[in-house]
């Protein structure tokens, strides 16, 4: 009889915990780096609403009451100078969830749908 050739049930099963192993390890260190980009998106998102904010102040005198002011000429506003942001931009924890002005152009924890 010739000599077989092949992997033993032992060394196939050892490849495969050894994969499972590294698998494990480097999905929990991906799923964070995703939370870190969302936590930067967020930052940058509001950093342009307050800034584009301030130049809506800048024209019309007031701060506008919605994000959608700064993007589409609310009709009722002279001096309207925008649009002050090329599109809305979208919440990168929810999808749903708009950003929301307070009373001074900071961009409030309060989000609407």
């Amino acid at each position: 009889m010739g000599k077989q050739s092949g992997f033993t049930l032992w060394e196939v099963l050892i490849v495969l915990f050894l994969m499972g192993v590294l698998l494990a390890t480097f999905s929990q260190h991906f799923g964070s780096d995703s939370k870190t980009v969302q936590n930067h998106i967020n930052q940058a998102n509001i950093q342009r609403i307050e800034g584009a904010a301030q130049l809506y102040k800048i024209d019309v005198g007031t701060y506008p009451s919605s994000v959608r002011q700064l993007v589409h000429n609310p009709g009722s506003v002279s001096n309207w100078q925008g649009p002050y942001l090329d599109e809305i931009p979208i919440n990168p924890f929810d999808l749903e969830l708009e950003y929301e002005i307070d009373s001074t152009g900071k961009v409030s924890n309060n989000m609407v749908k």
